[in-house]
């Protein structure tokens, strides 16, 4: 049996994940394209920087408070 236009797209696709594809379905056009399944848990990037310093992560945590503290980002006296 023949493949379809979608199912020969798709194939293309496995073959070259980094390759977008385009198909010709009855009078649409579509792309197909492979993309990054989004990590499940991941830490902040920032945290992970940090990870065997957790002394410094405070101490860089405590000095953005006090700047926040310092310098707010909304003026309240107005």
């Amino acid at each position: 049996m023949a493949m379809t236009a979608l199912e020969q797209a798709l194939e293309a696709l496995k073959r070259d994940p980094t390759r977008p594809v385009r198909a010709q379905i009855d009078d649409l056009t579509v792309e197909l394209r492979a993309v990054a399944a989004p990590v499940e848990h991941a830490p902040p990037f920032v945290v992970g920087l940090f990870a065997d310093e957790p002394e410094l992560l405070d101490e860089v945590c405590e000095q953005a408070m006090l700047a926040r503290e310092r310098d707010p980002l909304r003026r309240t006296d107005a």
